[in-house]
């Protein structure tokens, strides 16, 4: 059950064995009234037992170190797109922030003379659009009230 107990980064406990016992105890006690075991077959627990017996202590060391090779691989995939993922996020910012930056330059004369100086709440009240054209549609899809109308 240590495994869940938080970890200093040279791997030591941060509590002492004592408590890390009373929290594992605690925390046992709480999933168990919280959680309600399945019920399984005899059929089953006999197929267990049975697996169980006809594989070595061996196995079962070998497929651990397996499971935690593929576990630690799998993080770091996990990992390196989320860095992919921000970089790109990152980029695309970047660039349609210069973008809008270049656009509001070679527009600003048009929007000065048609506006006058009322440019600044013009374009507040364009962002202020667009960024919630932009939330709106990202947001649908996902919200509870888009399922009403399926």
């Amino acid at each position: 059950m240590n495994e869940r107990t938080p970890q200093s980064p040279d791997g030591a406990s941060r509590n002492s064995p004592a408590l890390d016992q009373a929290l594992d105890q605690t925390l046992d006690q709480a999933l168990s009234r919280s959680l309600r075991p399945p019920t399984l077959s005899a059929a089953f627990r006999r197929g267990l037992e049975a697996a169980i017996a006809r594989s070595g202590q061996d196995d079962h060391a070998r497929l651990r170190a397996q499971l935690e090779r593929e576990h630690r691989q799998a993080i770091r995939d996990l990992h390196s797109g989320y860095i992919r993922v921000s970089r790109g996020t990152l980029t695309t910012l970047v660039t349609a922030a210069f973008t809008c930056g270049i656009a509001l330059v070679a527009v600003m004369p048009w929007l000065t003379e048609h506006f006058g100086h009322d440019v600044p709440r013009v374009l507040t009240g364009v962002g202020v659009a667009v960024a919630v054209g932009f939330g709106a549609f990202t947001w649908w899809p996902r919200s509870p009230l888009a399922r009403l109308f399926d």
